[in-house]
């Protein structure tokens, strides 16, 4: 498994890096690993290119897909893949972009190693049904983020932090005295089991997919000025377990699990903007799918 099809997120890459993009290309060009390159401005566009490259593959064809960019690029193919083919099943390899710029030999190896080393795990597939942000099914791995793109500052504590970042989209959306909260906040519930809960005011949450026996889980961000969600967040790098209850609340869920939206506002779901109104969905398993592990280029030589 040489060759592969390589979907590039721009929007997770700064401005002074895209004309490495073109120097990505012709080293994997070189390596002849190749099959198809194609850029994308949002994630509609992801979509799309995913759509098109199932329209166009062959029976029994087992093309890896490359995906530069994050977890919301990653569910944005998969519902591209999954509209023309529900059952397909390519494998997908996500590389995280460097916050501090593009070092092509480095990509380029870690993706040629990648692809060598054949490591294919199969994780858990979640499976939304209902209206968000549009009626029917939707798929996704590892996280499913209803809100702002705060992602900088959820507590996934062991996740790379860039200050800079954290503080550019606290100020994106909340202000020193969290008056402008108002404008982003919604109110939802959710059942599961015999389990009812009721938010008021949040932010946003994640969907959490556990994998193996590790449960589900949900990780919201409740409305507090963001100097308290920054200083919980700096906390919790410092290994305090649940550091605080008025900036993050995670918990554990099983499934099915019925998410009721109400009154939303601004907020979107995985980057794509939702339309003032209600929705409503439910959180299962729809089985697992083929995830390429990334492999450390060093220990390749």
């Amino acid at each position: 498994m040489t060759e592969a099809h390589f979907i590039i997120d721009t929007t997770v890459i700064r401005p002074k890096d895209l004309g490495t993009l073109d120097q990505l290309h012709g080293g994997l060009v070189a390596a002849n690993s190749v099959a198809s390159f194609q850029k994308a401005t949002k994630l509609h566009t992801i979509e799309r290119i995913a759509a098109k490259l199932a329209k166009t593959g062959q029976v029994g064809e087992l093309v890896p897909i490359v995906v530069i960019g994050h977890a919301g690029s990653v569910n944005a193919c998969l519902a591209g893949l999954f509209s023309i083919n529900p059952d397909l099943r390519w494998p997908i390899l996500l590389i995280d972009c460097p916050a501090k710029g593009i070092k092509v030999n480095q990509m380029v190896s870690g993706i040629l190693a990648s692809l060598a080393t054949k490591n294919i795990h199969q994780v858990r597939l979640g499976k939304i049904s209902g209206f968000v942000p549009k009626q029917g099914n939707q798929y996704f791995l590892d996280t499913f983020q209803i809100g702002p793109d705060f992602s900088a500052i959820l507590p996934k504590f062991d996740q790379k932090f860039a200050l800079k970042n954290a503080f550019h989209q606290a100020i994106n959306f909340w202000g020193f005295s969290s008056r402008n909260q108002n404008n982003v906040t919604f109110a939802w519930t959710l059942r599961f089991g015999s389990t009812y809960q009721s938010h008021s005011k949040t932010l946003g949450f994640q969907i959490i997919l556990g994998q193996g026996d590790q449960p589900n889980e949900v990780h919201i961000v409740n409305q507090v000025s963001w100097p308290q969600i920054l200083r919980t967040y700096r906390q919790g790098k410092k290994g305090t377990v649940n550091p605080s209850r008025k900036g993050f609340t995670s918990f554990a869920i099983s499934e099915p699990a019925d998410f009721h939206i109400r009154d939303i506002q601004t907020a979107v779901a995985d980057s794509q903007a939702l339309n003032t109104g209600a929705y409503a969905f439910r959180l299962t398993t729809a089985g697992t799918y083929p995830v390429v592990i990334p492999a450390d280029p060093q220990q390749e030589n």
